[in-house]
């Protein structure tokens, strides 16, 4: 991207003002929304940038210092993300009731799925969630293998439709 160049912190803010959209954005977008913890994943990317910014060059036109932005901002994002504590809790640290009413919603969700679908289809998919591969299904159904995997494709759309995943 050209030469490397000793920058003060005057060229790097005015650099900063040009990009706070695309950073803003990228990291709007690691945090699904959550205005609060975007803010602070800002602080992260600005940090690297200022960090980083004799590494752009002076010779980098718009588009190469946007492109720059994004790599930076989506490297230090993707860094945060590795490092970050899974979204889990330990089964053992939930008592029963949660346990049960965890269960119970669960059921509730899924025989509300099985309530969108038709006999053929609830059965079919009822063989593969019991652990039935496509060629044993195809047997007990008396079809082909790869009909199975159709149905079940269809099957498939059909929720993520209805549930918009």
């Amino acid at each position: 991207m050209g030469n490397p160049r000793k920058s003060t912190y005057a060229d790097y803010e005015a650099f900063m003002l040009r990009h706070r959209t695309t950073v803003w954005r990228a990291c709007c977008r690691f945090a699904r929304n959550n205005k609060e913890l975007a803010r602070d994943l800002v602080q992260e990317v600005y940090l690297a940038m200022w960090i980083r910014y004799d590494q752009l060059g002076d010779r980098a036109n718009a588009w190469q210092q946007r492109a720059w932005v994004w790599r930076t901002a989506r490297s230090v994002l993707v860094d945060l993300y590795r490092k970050r504590e899974p979204d889990t809790v330990p089964l053992d640290s939930l008592d029963e009731k949660q346990m049960a009413d965890t269960t119970v919603d669960y059921a509730r969700h899924i025989n509300d799925m099985m309530g969108l679908l038709g006999d053929e289809e609830r059965r079919l998919l009822q063989m593969r969630l019991d652990g039935y591969d496509a060629a044993e299904i195809a047997q007990a159904l008396g079809i082909e293998r790869n009909n199975v995997y159709q149905r079940m494709n269809r099957i498939i759309n059909k929720l993520k439709k209805e549930y918009g995943r």
